[in-house]
C-alpha cells in the first residue's frame, strides 16, 4: 500500500510516519510539504491508494489540493487531517471530494481505524459532525423507500454494488437504479456526497470508526 503524506511540518510527518507505519507491514509512504508537492505527486505517481492531508499548506491550501487532485483522478480517496474542526471546514471538505475528515487530536488508533474504513470504500467523519447543525431542523428530508435507505447505508459502510445485491438478495443491476435514485434525491453528485448528506440528516448512522 502507497499513502501520500502531505504536512508542511517536518516534525509532525515523522510522528505520523510512525503511525502509518503500524497500518500493515510494507507500507509504502511518501511525503509532500507544499500543496503544489501534493499535486505533482499525486498527479505522476500513479500506485498511490490514499492520501492524507492537513488543510493548511504553503503554495496551495490543501482545499485547492484536493480539489486539483479530485478532478485528476476521482477514485483516488483523500482524506484531511487538520487542526481547524469547525463544522463549516469540515463540511466544506467533504463538498469538495474528500472522503473523510479526521482532527488532529484525534489518537492513533482512531486514525487508522479511520483510514482502514475509508480503504473498505467508506467514510469517515469526526463525531458531531454527522448531526445537523442547530437552525437546519426543519431542511427537506429526501423521500426514500425503505430499500433505497437499506442500500444507502450499506452504501456509506464502503459495501461495492456487488456486495449490496448480495446481502440484500437483489440483482447488481437493481443495486445501480436504486443508487442512481439515491443520488439524484439527495440531490447529490456521487455516492461519497450522497452518504454524506443522508448521516447529517439523520437517515442512517454516522460511517465512522471511533469518532463517536
Amino acid at each position: 500500500m502507497k499513502i501520500l503524506l502531505v504536512d508542511d511540518h517536518k516534525l509532525v510527518r515523522a510522528g505520523l510516519v510512525l503511525v502509518l507505519k503500524q497500518m500493515e507491514d510494507g507500507i509504502d509512504l511518501i511525503e509532500a510539504g507544499t500543496g503544489r508537492e501534493a499535486i505533482e505527486m499525486a498527479k505522476t505517481t500513479s500506485d498511490i491508494d490514499l492520501v492524507l492531508m492537513d488543510l493548511d499548506l504553503p503554495e496551495g491550501s490543501g482545499l485547492e489540493a484536493l480539489t486539483a487532485i479530485n478532478a485528476k483522478n476521482p477514485k483516488l480517496p483523500v482524506v484531511i487531517l487538520s487542526a481547524m474542526e469547525d463544522q463549516t471546514m469540515v463540511s466544506r471538505a467533504m463538498e469538495l471530494g474528500a472522503r473523510g475528515f479526521i482532527p488532529k487530536s484525534a489518537t492513533g488508533e482512531v486514525m487508522l481505524n479511520s483510514l482502514r474504513l475509508v480503504l473498505s470504500g467508506g467514510v469517515c467523519l469526526p463525531s458531531g459532525y454527522g448531526d445537523v447543525p442547530r437552525g437546519e431542523t426543519n431542511m427537506e428530508i429526501p423521500n426514500l423507500t425503505q430499500r433505497q435507505l437499506e442500500v444507502l447505508r450499506l452504501m456509506a459502510q464502503g459495501n461495492s454494488n456487488k456486495e449490496i445485491a448480495r446481502v440484500l438478495g437483489i440483482s447488481e443491476n437493481t443495486v445501480r437504479v436504486h443508487i442512481s435514485a439515491i443520488i439524484s434525491a439527495m440531490d447529490a453528485t456521487n455516492r461519497t456526497e450522497a452518504a454524506y448528506s443522508a448521516m447529517r440528516l439523520g437517515l442512517i448512522p454516522r460511517a465512522s470508526l471511533g469518532l463517536t
